[in-house]
């Protein structure tokens, strides 16, 4: 598609809403926007658009400073007046709100009504209401390498009531909201949950959630996974602190909203396996992502030094340059030649990025385990 790069919250809004020129239609043309440096944005935006990819160059950050109810948040995009919102992609943008306060404001992040979606390796946190939301029928939704983070303090006093409102990420807007049944479908993959994340890592109402590979470290919290009304949830190989609450039943029996299906598999809490649970009520069938796609997740133990890689792990780490796109890792990622010290290896399994066990290293990324000649283990992903 066209490609433009914007410096200015005027820049970002008329490059993605620009018409395309063959049908006179401001939401439809294929564009790559490149966003460049520290770009303020004073209200939400709401966006009814399709086709467009927003690359973030390292270092970039979109930000809102506001709290109020009427101009906090930061960007929406949303199916409506006539048109459908889809085909999005999003990656290696860092998305900062104005921090967490309960007054009915707007998110850093949110999806209404998307189709086919992707969002990686973005850095999102302090929304003053979530930070990344997804509901109204949004679908085929893919969540990958992203950090989620509070890095400024909860403001206490909003008038719906909660002093400490850093709850991260909803899906499905209320139990009521029946549209979303059968939809919300959502893969979360490769994810980072850090400090000041209380709730709702996510916490999904209707949708088929796939949670796989996911790092917790957000010690102190309420609850990571939220598990509502219709959702199914399949967790799997995913990694929580000592001192993350893991999950909790945010259904509603007591007025008529009981019906779950949640299934955590293969997990652990520091050095300790979690006991798998497989749990419903309603009687609806159990979700199984290998029914709908291929995947194969890597393994648990991998978790904290994979995904937490300061270097080539969640986040806004990658290298994007203008004209060539995703190009490798901003600060280079970790060499054959810089790291993987073969002459003090007693031996090296090696991975696929996916987790799929190779006979040796392929171009590309790789994620190698090496047992030292000392005893010692590391895990490393490297670039051949």
């Amino acid at each position: 598609g066209e490609e433009v790069v914007v410096t200015t919250e005027a820049e970002f809004d008329a490059a993605i809403t620009k018409k395309n020129p063959a049908n006179n239609n401001e939401r439809d043309l294929p564009m790559i926007i490149y966003v460049k440096g520290e770009i303020e944005f004073k209200a939400m935006h709401t966006w009814h658009v399709k086709n467009k990819t927003i690359l973030g160059l390292p270092g970039s950050r979109i930000y809102s400073k506001d709290r109020t109810k009427k101009n906090s948040g930061i960007m929406k995009f949303s199916s409506g007046s006539g048109a459908d919102c889809e085909n999005i992609i999003l990656r290696n943008l860092t998305i900062q709100g104005a921090g967490a306060y309960d007054t009915d404001g707007d998110d850093a992040l949110l999806f209404q009504g998307v189709k086919r979606v992707w969002v990686d390796h973005c850095t999102i946190g302090d929304g003053v209401d979530s930070s990344f939301d997804c509901n109204h029928e949004s679908d085929y939704v893919c969540v990958t390498w992203c950090h989620l983070i509070y890095k400024i303090a909860p403001l206490a006093g909003g008038s719906g009531g909660a002093d400490d409102h850093r709850f991260c990420s909803t899906w499905g807007a209320s139990d009521k909201a029946t549209e979303s049944e059968e939809h919300l479908n959502t893969t979360f993959a490769n994810n980072w949950w850090d400090s000041g994340v209380m709730e709702r890592a996510p916490r999904v109402r209707f949708g088929k959630v796939h949670i796989v590979n996911n790092y917790y470290t957000n010690v102190g919290n309420h609850y990571a996974i939220g598990y509502g009304y219709k959702s199914n949830i399949y967790a799997e190989k995913c990694w929580f602190a000592d001192g993350v609450t893991v999950d909790a039943d945010y259904t509603d029996a007591k007025h008529g909203y009981p019906d779950y299906n949640y299934q955590l598999i293969g997990s652990k809490q520091g050095n300790n396996a979690l006991a798998d649970k497989k749990q419903d009520v309603g009687g609806a069938a159990y979700f199984t992502p290998a029914d709908y796609y291929t995947y194969e997740g890597f393994d648990v133990n991998l978790v904290p030094s994979v995904v937490g890689d300061e270097n080539t792990g969640a986040g806004a780490t990658l290298m994007v340059e203008v004209g060539k796109g995703v190009t490798g890792y901003a600060k280079g990622g970790t060499t054959v030649e810089q790291h993987f010290d073969t002459s003090k290896t007693h031996s090296a399994v090696y991975y696929s990025l996916g987790g799929v066990r190779q006979s040796t290293l392929k171009q590309g990324i790789n994620i190698v385990r090496q047992q030292m000649s000392d005893g010692s283990v590391k895990v490393m992903k490297l670039i051949k």
